[in-house]
């Protein structure tokens, strides 16, 4: 099992990855948006309440992966400041069975973090079966993933 600064570290580096994902789909989404027009035709009306409905779900989702990464970075700051670390000092955390990152955090209270190499997976026990479950709380909306685009 991992320690708890390890997982806020380990946490802190998803989300980033995460928020950034997330931005880029958003700008995608606004970048292709549907404008209105003039169109009088329903049907048209409705292709562009879809598409105004998505970017306010990948809004939706951007602004709730930046509000865990700076609960995330407050909780890594707090941390530092637990153990009186000073700025920009460099720390090695280990994720094991998936990578090593750097974080520090500057004098203006920004966390910094990159991923500077991937680990081999831990081996697992042949009589160890693993399960991993997917929880998508709206998987009877819209897929992010759709290709039916219009």
């Amino acid at each position: 099992m991992d320690g708890e600064f390890t997982n806020y570290c380990k946490r802190y580096y998803e989300l980033l990855q995460q928020v950034d994902e997330k931005e880029r789909r958003l700008i995608n989404l606004i970048d292709n948006a549907l404008p209105y027009t003039g169109q009088t035709d329903v049907a048209e009306l409705d292709a562009i309440l879809k598409c105004n409905r998505r970017i306010l779900k990948a809004s939706d989702a951007t602004d709730d992966a930046i509000e865990a990464k700076q609960e995330t970075e407050a909780t890594i700051l707090q941390i530092l400041e637990y153990f009186e670390i000073p700025a920009n000092t460099r720390l090695r955390c280990e994720v094991p069975g998936f990578y090593e990152l750097i974080m520090w955090a500057d004098e203006e209270k920004t966390v910094h973090c990159y991923k500077i190499k991937d680990l081999a997976p831990l081996e697992q026990d042949e009589n160890i079966i693993k399960i991993q479950l997917n929880y998508n709380r709206d998987s009877w909306e819209d897929n992010e993933d759709d290709d039916d685009d219009e």
